[in-house]
């Protein structure tokens, strides 16, 4: 008999289950102003986020270009820069125009 009573319980357990799960809730859409409101708070708050990363990464960058060794590697960078010019037939005038106009490899802020 137990096995009776246990696959009547499974069985009531296996129909009634459903009926105590959480069904799914239906909310309209947000608003376009509503969530461009939320958006604006949230970016509100990241702003000192970013300022103090941004801040940060400024720092590292400058302190790494401070470096002896760094500057040395940038130098041979624009040297080799001018020199492959002038091989693809640029003139001597325009490779330093060109090399001086990139200023420092990775520092120069896009136009």
């Amino acid at each position: 008999m137990p096995s009776t009573s246990a696959a009547i319980s499974l069985l009531l357990f296996a129909v009634a289950a459903p009926a105590f799960a959480q069904q799914p809730t239906s909310r309209p859409p947000a608003s376009d102003s509503t969530m461009i409101a939320g958006m604006a708070g949230m970016m509100n708050q990241m702003g000192p986020m970013y300022e103090g990363m941004t801040q940060a990464m400024l720092e590292g960058t400058i302190k790494a270009l401070e470096r002896p060794e760094m500057v040395e590697r940038l130098a041979r960078f624009a040297r080799r820069y001018y020199e492959a010019l002038v091989r693809q037939g640029f003139s001597k005038e325009e490779a330093l125009q060109i090399v001086a106009g990139a200023g420092i490899a990775g520092a120069k802020a896009p136009r």
